[in-house]
Formats: structure tokens, sequence, C-alpha cells
């Protein structure tokens, strides 16, 4: 018991500063990602979207591919669909947890690629 009292506070404090170190770096994902992309980074981000995403979303970003039709990919040139007010968030939740039959990349990617993939496919629907 004696031990618990002189570690116990040291235990506490690196907790609290562990877990606000997670929050900062995960509230940090959320900001609002660069709206363009240099020559290097556009290709990267296009061989990104090659690997992980033309399956089903299509190298169009139509999503009429067969995996894209079996789990109802959406159309990213579709003007309707973004009009949904869709916020990087929203796009940079579904890349890292998945959402429907897409899978989880928040393990595949870093979070720098991830960004680079929602600034590609805002591209679609301009």
């Amino acid at each position: 018991m004696k031990t618990f009292f002189k570690t116990g506070p040291l235990l506490v404090a690196l907790f609290v500063c562990s877990a606000s170190l997670c929050y900062t770096s995960y509230a940090g994902a959320f900001k609002p990602v660069q709206k363009t992309l240099s020559g290097a980074q556009l290709t990267r981000a296009k061989q990104l979207f090659a690997e992980k995403c033309v399956k089903c979303h299509g190298a169009d970003g139509r999503g009429q591919t067969t995996l894209g039709e079996m789990f109802d990919a959406p159309d990213f040139t579709d003007k309707s669909w973004w009009k949904e007010d869709v916020k990087d968030k929203r796009l940079i939740e579904s890349v890292r947890n998945g959402k429907g039959g897409m899978p989880k990349f928040g393990k595949k990617l870093t979070g720098q690629q991830i960004e680079l993939l929602v600034t590609y496919v805002r591209r679609f629907g301009k």
C-alpha cells in the first residue's frame, strides 16, 4: 500500500499527460485538410487512390464498379452528394474507421496519407 502512494500520483500524472497527448493528436486530425496539392502530393494521392480506392470507387470516382455497386459506393462526381455539406471530419472518419462495406484504413494509412486522399477525393466534386 505504501508503494502505491509513492508511485500513484506519478502514474496518474502519466495517464493524464498521455490522455491529453492522445486527445490533442486525435483532435488535431480534424483540422481542415489542405485544399490544393503540389505536383508530388497529387502524384502520391493518385497512387494511394489507385491502390486503396479504385476497386470500389473507380478511377473516375463514380463508384460504378462491381464492388462499388455491391457496397453502394458514393459517386464523388455527383454534385448532389457534395451538397450534403460533406465535411473533412466526416471523410477522414470514413477512411479511418470504414463505413458500410468500406474497410478501415486507420491502421494501414498515416494521417497524412488519409488527408491526401480526402483532398484528392474533393477534386472529383469540382
